[in-house]
């Protein structure tokens, strides 16, 4: 089972191309609920931490013009089923993929404008520190977005919505303003988002 949850954490190897495809199939429509809290403008950048295979960010270029991503992952196979995906888009130099963790984020030669992280920062071992790293980082009144659909076993609607809590409490810490969080109904459970301003 440990074997297993590794692989959500940082996939590899052959089965990490399926369970790639598995998080790819299984996040599409709390992706699309993310990215449209973000309220994504012409010429924003946008950073997503845990990119996966790249879905989100073909919906987030759909959001506007002239839009530039920042993309961090830990997983190889990851990076590699993105590069595939976004093939054209990074050869016009609109997307940048970065292999590394969260807490290993170089500092960015353009400052962010929108944050994406869906279903990792479980897997973060440092959130406040990164969390602050990210906003020093941001243009003020940048906006980001901390999505989880908890999966574990005896976890409820009750969990997602304690979930959201301690992702505000995060937020908070880290200094963020106007901190919030949303919920979505999903099965098993729900899905909560937090989001923050800079």
């Amino acid at each position: 089972m440990e074997k297993l949850f590794s692989q959500f954490a940082e996939p590899h190897g052959r089965t990490g191309q399926l369970v790639g495809w598995f998080m790819s199939k299984e996040n599409k429509s709390i992706n699309k609920w993310t990215i449209d809290f973000l309220d994504i403008q012409n010429d924003d950048h946008v950073l997503e931490i845990g990119f996966g295979s790249g879905k989100a960010m073909k919906y987030v270029l759909k959001q506007g013009n002239n839009l530039s991503i920042t993309g961090v992952d830990p997983s190889n196979v990851m990076v590699y089923q993105a590069l595939r995906r976004l093939n054209k888009r990074l050869i016009k130099g609109q997307i940048r993929l970065i292999e590394g963790t969260a807490e290993s984020m170089p500092a960015l030669p353009q400052k962010i404008d929108k944050v994406l992280v869906i279903n990792n920062i479980t897997f973060w071992e440092d959130p406040v520190g990164t969390l602050s790293h990210i906003r020093r980082q941001m243009n003020g009144g940048g906006k980001i977005a901390l999505t989880i659909r908890p999966h574990e076993k005896g976890t409820s609607d009750e969990t997602s919505e304690l979930i959201g809590g301690q992702m505000s409490a995060l937020l908070t810490h880290a200094g963020f303003r106007d901190v919030e969080f949303f919920l979505k109904p999903t099965k098993p459970n729900d899905t909560v988002c937090a989001l923050g301003t800079k």
